[in-house]
């Protein structure tokens, strides 16, 4: 008897100093929110203010891995919350998300109350995760995505202008080139063979700055509207991933980030320059939930 008492009380100072001393967080959350990892990642790491005050500014991005891990310090007053954010595909259109938080400075403290029941750090904790949720959630519900596979991107012969922008400003530019390179279409009588694109030709991901064309398809002519903006070229069908996206088109990059995560799920090697189709003109038609665009990204030679 005296020895299963000896062993109990061993088993639970080793638990004790376990869980004030080892483990990792103080405490951990986790829930799901709708879009791909990709598109949360980035909805994480631009997340700057906790608590009440939206002009607060006090989180800090210190460390990520790109789609998937993020680390945090908030400082709220006093206080500063480390939070190890994790990211994880479940299927096409949902992520998993863990984020394990820990407070140095009152950690032992914060365990011990936790043992009796909910704490303030713990409201807090999930108060504030449960806003970022809803802003993801209410985020993803103002556009659609249908991942259709394995498909190809076709063949092009079009006039395009060059632009760079992170990929927020993506939508502004092309409003701008737009007015540089339809005019020039129209005077010249050229005829245009197909909907407006961009083709992305290099994504930093680390810094989401892009280079782009955004071009329309024509029919070849022995005159073209040709100068140090307007640019001609042909290019040919590659194998690609496809997705269609229904939305405001600021917003098609999300479909990126789908077709990255089903790539991904699937072993499918990729080129991060993706292409989009644009079937509506947004001038004209008011209706964003209705806007289509056909959205490829290339796969690698080495699949």
């Amino acid at each position: 008897m005296k020895r299963i008492a000896v062993v109990a009380l061993v088993i639970l100072i080793g638990v004790s100093i376990w869980y004030l001393f080892i483990k990792k967080y103080d405490y951990q959350v986790s829930f799901s929110v709708k879009g791909s990892p990709g598109s949360v990642y980035y909805q994480v790491i631009s997340w700057e203010s906790w608590g009440k005050d939206p002009k607060a500014k006090n989180i800090t991005t210190l460390d990520t891995t790109l789609f998937k891990q993020v680390s945090q310090k908030v400082t709220v007053k006093d206080t500063v919350i480390n939070l190890d954010w994790t990211l994880e595909s479940l299927n096409d259109s949902i992520t998993k998300i863990k984020v394990g938080a820990i407070s140095k400075e009152y950690s032992i403290q914060n365990r011990v109350r936790i043992l009796m029941g909910e704490t303030i750090f713990t409201r807090g904790l999930k108060k504030e995760l449960k806003v970022f949720g809803k802003q993801a959630n209410d985020f993803a519900d103002t556009f659609k995505i249908e991942i259709e596979g394995e498909s190809e991107i076709p063949s092009l012969t079009y006039l395009f202008v060059s632009s760079s922008s992170n990929r927020f400003g993506k939508a502004g530019m092309m409003m701008r080139t737009n007015s540089d390179l339809y005019p020039k279409i129209l005077e010249n009588n050229v005829t245009v063979d197909g909907a407006p694109f961009v083709k992305i030709k290099e994504w930093d991901v680390l810094d989401d700055k892009i280079k782009f064309d955004f071009g329309f398809p024509i029919k070849e002519t022995d005159s073209l509207p040709l100068n140090s903006i307007v640019k001609f070229d042909k290019s040919p069908p590659k194998k690609a991933l496809k997705a269609v996206f229904y939305g405001n088109y600021r917003n098609s990059d999300q479909a990126w980030f789908a077709l990255i995560a089903y790539a991904e799920r699937r072993n499918i090697s990729i080129v991060k320059k993706p292409l989009e189709i644009f079937y509506n003109n947004p001038m004209q038609d008011g209706d964003a939930s209705q806007w289509k665009a056909e959205i490829f990204v290339p796969i690698s030679n080495k699949n």
